[in-house]
């Protein structure tokens, strides 16, 4: 066991040198909030979308079909007991709209895009890229509907159902309906695409570590409220659905991949949903900053451990 866990907490160390190039370049100036905000934007709609197409360039059979409803079917059960645990610390946390609607989304919604494909990529390889894109997917639907009712708690602001019109979600339908039709994208297309899906994990890891340097350290450690909801999002929600999902799972790798995306840290558009929908972005950037510095240790041990 030892020996797995330093295998994995290698892999994850290589992304963490790359989390501490993106805090060093900010911190120095190299970087700043603007360009930033301007690189994550070519990951959401340039470079994760060509990832996602390229990782769902696998040939179509039928085990590989019923992999997928399986993997929607379990994401599914996921999510439920995702809602359930975030319902019950919000109301045992807050009694303030503003901060459940923060506890809620964090809980509820990890980092899966960030980070979800640069860690999933490191551990497992490239071929558990395909459910990760199909595990975005649901993603993408439940925090542009659900995500935004958490925020707007108590106030009357729905969600714009465009909003679902994203690259992210475009590119996941794109890529599963040529996987369902075989079809192969030609080169040299393909080979754009990939390079283009290849920049996703330094510029991510480089994003996570200058958006942690945003992040004022000595305000950003909270309270104990923002240790708890950390301590669920990253052990207890992946702990307890391994307990529900392992006697249904028939593939290991299936297993693997939604207990690591589970243990996934907050996500980090949980400060941008925070600030554009009047919840409490501060609450929301300790639990970003505590959640992420916590999986560094936490991810090996859940995928030593359980996997």
């Amino acid at each position: 066991m030892i020996t797995e866990f330093l295998t994995v907490a290698d892999r994850i160390f290589i992304l963490v040198l790359l989390i501490a190039a993106g805090y060093i370049a900010l911190a120095a100036g190299i970087l700043d909030r603007h360009s930033t905000g301007r690189i994550s934007a070519l990951l959401i709609n340039v470079t994760i979308p060509a990832l996602i197409i390229v990782s769902m360039q696998v040939p179509f059979s039928p085990d590989r079909l019923a992999d997928t409803e399986e993997l929607l079917l379990l994401s599914g059960g996921l999510y439920l007991l995702s809602f359930a645990v975030a319902y019950l610390t919000s109301r045992a946390l807050s009694r303030e709209a503003a901060e459940k609607g923060v506890f809620q989304f964090a809980v509820v919604f990890g980092n899966v895009g960030f980070m979800g494909f640069p860690v999933i990529g490191a551990i497992y390889g490239a071929e558990a890229l395909f459910f990760v894109a199909i595990f975005n997917l649901l993603f993408n639907i439940l925090v542009f509907s659900v995500g935004i009712a958490m925020m707007t708690e108590g106030r009357r602001e729905g969600f714009d159902p465009k909003m679902l019109l994203n690259p992210g979600i475009a590119a996941s339908v794109i890529g599963f309906l040529l996987f369902l039709w075989s079809i192969e994208i030609p080169p040299p297309f393909i080979d754009s695409l990939a390079i283009l899906g290849d920049v996703t994990t330094p510029l991510a890891m480089i994003v996570v570590g200058a958006l942690l340097a945003t992040f004022p350290a000595r305000e950003m450690v909270g309270s104990w409220r923002t240790a708890a909801v950390s301590v669920i999002r990253l052990l207890m929600v992946p702990v307890v659905f391994w307990f529900i999902a392992r006697p249904f799972v028939s593939d290991p790798l299936i297993l693997g991949v939604l207990i690591t995306l589970a243990a996934m840290p907050v996500a980090a558009n949980t400060v941008i949903f925070a600030e554009q929908y009047g919840s409490d972005s501060r609450l929301a950037s300790q639990v970003v900053f505590v959640s992420t510095i916590g999986s560094l240790l936490t991810i090996p041990l859940i995928t030593t451990v359980l996997v």
